[in-house]
């Protein structure tokens, strides 16, 4: 599969899961009923197309710790701006590195995440958005990886209400 393919795919699903997210709100990770499998078709390389399984419960718990230290990262207002971007580029996706190059960090009024993160319905392996509470409200997170053994990576960090 080519880094593009995986992109549009991420992209699609990440999309996916933000549109469900969006109607069927949320609960946190130990009470979620079981999600139906997304409909979101990922086309291989050779041709193959699969959809992507819904996210265990493992794979949650791992999402929860990449969303809550990218958070505890972006949350960090008194870097300058390129010491601020250095720390969060690891923990973002290709596209989101190239998005929050020009960020100020000066803007961001979060100063502290709090405990209770949890991903939000319509989650999958490879994409899901886990919501995290700050000092000044719930963000979301969207998370994306290009396959079940490869690290979450932040796509999207933004108030929950926006």
């Amino acid at each position: 599969m080519t880094r593009t393919t995986v992109a549009v795919a991420v992209a699609v699903v990440a999309a996916f899961v933000a549109v469900v997210a969006a109607l069927v709100g949320c609960a946190p990770v130990d009470e979620m009923p079981a999600s139906p499998v997304p409909t979101v078709l990922v086309e291989h390389d050779d041709g193959e197309v699969v959809t992507p399984e819904v996210a265990s419960g493992a794979t949650q718990r791992e999402a929860i710790v990449a969303a809550e230290k990218a958070m505890r990262t972006f949350a960090q207002p008194d870097l300058s701006p390129a010491d601020w971007y250095e720390a969060m580029l690891p923990l973002l996706s290709e596209s989101a590195g190239v998005a929050y190059r020009t960020m100020d960090p000066t803007a961001i009024p979060v100063r502290r995440v709090l405990e209770g993160a949890y991903v939000l319905e319509g989650s999958t392996e490879v994409a899901l958005i886990v919501r995290v509470p700050t000092d000044v409200g719930a963000y979301n997170v969207s998370l994306t990886r290009s396959g079940v053994d490869q690290p979450w990576l932040a796509e999207r960090i933004r108030p929950a209400d926006a």
